[in-house]
């Protein structure tokens, strides 16, 4: 630590107290930060049923330390213990687990179908949502409010494309 300290700082300077104190401060608040994480649990259950965690066990009821509290979970894929995995043999007097049989990938004319009938929902969206949409006005030549032709066209080109995709 005083290696790589300046020249300028030396050993009885105020600054070197200074760090010095504040290094032991942060090196406390560490141990003091990471206490509860080390401190012992246990686990018991009161007479209505209810578990319950703490510090401390309670005064008079039987508790149980909990061990590994900080392990994380398993990953999904892991088997459980007490579950046999697919190479070993169930135990005595227990039926070996039933497994649907696995399916058979898709054919491409069922998948060609599936994109399909997504292309035919997504069409029929984009018509319902220019149908909703507020549409745009032009005057004509008489001043009245008629509607755009642009909009009518894109209505129009929009239900043939939903007919061309939901055809089947």
């Amino acid at each position: 630590m005083i290696l790589c300290l300046p020249h300028s700082v030396k050993r009885n300077s105020k600054l070197f107290r200074a760090l010095l104190h504040f290094l032991i401060l942060t090196a406390a608040v560490f141990v003091i930060e990471a206490a509860p994480a080390f401190a012992q649990v246990y686990k018991w259950v009161d007479e209505r049923g209810v578990t319950h965690y703490g510090e401390r066990p309670p005064q008079g009821a039987k508790a149980t330390e909990v061990q590994n509290k900080l392990a994380s979970p398993p990953p999904a894929s892991a088997a459980p213990e007490n579950r046999p995995q697919k190479d070993q043999a169930p135990p005595e007097g227990q039926a070996a687990p039933k497994s649907a049989p696995p399916k058979p990938p898709p054919t491409r004319e069922q998948t060609e179908a599936e994109r399909r009938q997504q292309q035919c929902e997504q069409q029929r969206t984009i018509l319902a949502r220019l149908k909703v949409s507020p549409p745009s006005y032009t005057l004509n030549e008489k001043g009245e409010k008629v509607l755009a032709p642009e909009y009518e066209e894109t209505i129009a080109r929009q239900e043939r494309r939903v007919i061309e995709q939901c055809k089947n």
